[in-house]
């Protein structure tokens, strides 16, 4: 009951990219803008308290306090962040849209600033609030359960832990399977429609599996790939160590974090984030118009 072909749904993205070359050449440049804004953002903002976090990981404490004051100082770079993340992901994920409904449409790498961005932001924020949500209550749920076995001195408990984050991890992957057509869904009606997605996806749990995990080993290997190579130009650049310099990052100022080896580092990822995250978000796009002639996407418009 699939109605799509797994295989050219997870190969979706390699041939936007491979149809789109110039369209490629336009998300580098937006990735490599982003992950400066990013950068700069995070270490403009809170640089030396995100250096404190360093040390910390590098010198674990068992003080409960000092880890919270650590984390706390950073609340506000990471919610400055999250939103610009979140705004980010809107603008690429209606271009992925627009790639496979109109390939014709490529003007500007297929991105825009109007009401499909608006409309992929909202979709993304509501996203965030549910999957928060279904993630406490599922934390509580096995948290509480963990705690009766732990009372009661069971020896079962590391196994009733093990249980309980493979439950957690579990019913956020099916969460997020059901509700994945929900961009694709909200792109074409014109309207937000997050739980549309879950009529859509009944009885294709499977498929979707099969797809998205056929796409994320592709991913794998692309990231594994260009690791590799990152690493190889960072050790020439870098008198032979390819990750030290990452591990040395001066995060107190923004004249001491951005080294020229530090430009070609986010110059270099972010062209691997151009190739991939094509390759993720497509998918659903493909699946959904495969569904949609069988008159199932009509339905919610």
């Amino acid at each position: 009951m699939a109605e799509f072909s797994i295989q050219a749904a997870a190969l979706t993205g390699f041939r936007v990219v491979r149809e789109h070359p110039a369209a490629l050449g336009v998300w580098v440049v937006f990735m490599v803008s982003v992950s400066l804004l990013l950068s700069v953002t995070a270490v403009g903002m809170a640089g030396p308290q995100l250096a404190d976090m360093v040390a910390l990981g590098a010198n674990p404490t068992k003080d409960p306090a000092l880890i919270l004051a650590t984390f706390g100082r950073l609340g506000p770079v990471c919610a400055v962040l999250l939103a610009a993340t979140q705004v980010s992901n809107a603008f690429f994920g209606a271009a992925m849209n627009r790639a496979v409904f109109n390939p014709s449409d490529q003007h500007v790498g297929f991105l825009r600033a109007g009401a499909d961005e608006m409309r992929q932001l909202g979709l993304g924020l509501l996203t965030f609030v549910v999957f928060a949500a279904v993630y406490v209550g599922l934390a509580l749920v096995f948290g509480l359960l963990l705690g009766f076995v732990a009372v009661a001195a069971n020896p079962a408990a590391p196994l009733a832990m093990g249980v309980g984050v493979v439950g957690v991890l579990g019913g956020m992957s099916f969460l997020w399977v059901r509700l994945s057509l929900a961009s694709a869904l909200t792109f074409e009606v014109g309207r937000i429609d997050l739980f549309g997605s879950w009529a859509l996806t009944r009885g294709r749990f499977l498929p979707l599996c099969a797809t998205y995990g056929l796409a994320l080993v592709l991913i794998v290997v692309v990231e594994l790939l260009s690791s590799l190579f990152i690493g190889a130009i960072s050790a020439l650049l870098g008198g032979g160590d390819p990750g030290g310099s990452v591990a040395r990052a001066d995060l107190m100022s923004l004249s001491s974090y951005f080294t020229p080896l530090r430009f070609v580092q986010i110059v270099l990822s972010a062209c691997v984030s151009a190739l991939v995250l094509p390759v993720w978000l497509t998918p659903p796009v493909a699946i959904y118009r495969g569904l949609a002639p069988s008159g199932l996407a009509t339905t919610f418009a």
